[in-house]
């Protein structure tokens, strides 16, 4: 029998190039606070039974911070939950929440936060996928038209 377990992370502190002011180009101390949800064994006798965080935390806090610079907290948002949808299969829902440290004297932290389901996720996914292979089709066939007409 099945139980809907989650899996929450608070505040963990990682460091990232995110943002779009020269300074942040560095690697800058951001919090990262998230949920998944989904279905599992009600009585686990084995960790393969569990939703496992150890892949998570690791991969937040090793490799994660390797990736290049991007200017938006969203892409972010958005790679840990491509992380956590690929990583368990049972997941249905995750929400994130990453913070910044270092942007307002008036503040604890500022951030973005965003929650899906794995069906909206993939459909997205999927949709952006779709969009770039049309516009990849679209140059090469600019390509073609432009060597011909020459």
């Amino acid at each position: 029998m099945n139980a809907t377990w989650t899996v929450r992370i608070e505040r963990l502190e990682t460091h990232l190039p995110v943002g779009i002011y020269a300074h942040e180009q560095d690697a800058q101390p951001v919090w990262v606070s998230l949920t998944a949800t989904g279905e599992a064994s009600a009585a686990p006798s084995s960790l393969s039974e569990c939703f496992d965080y150890e892949p998570l935390c690791r991969w937040l806090t090793q490799e994660w911070p390797k990736s290049p610079h991007t200017p938006l907290l969203e892409t972010r948002v958005n790679q840990v939950m491509a992380f956590i949808f690929g990583s368990d299969p049972r997941v249905r829902n995750v929400w994130v929440g990453l913070y910044k440290q270092r942007v307002s004297q008036q503040a604890l932290a500022v951030g973005m936060e965003r929650t899906s389901s794995r069906a909206e996720f993939e459909a997205l996914r999927f949709q952006a996928a779709e969009t770039s292979a049309l516009l990849q089709t679209l140059t090469h066939h600019g390509e073609t038209h432009a060597s011909l007409a020459q």
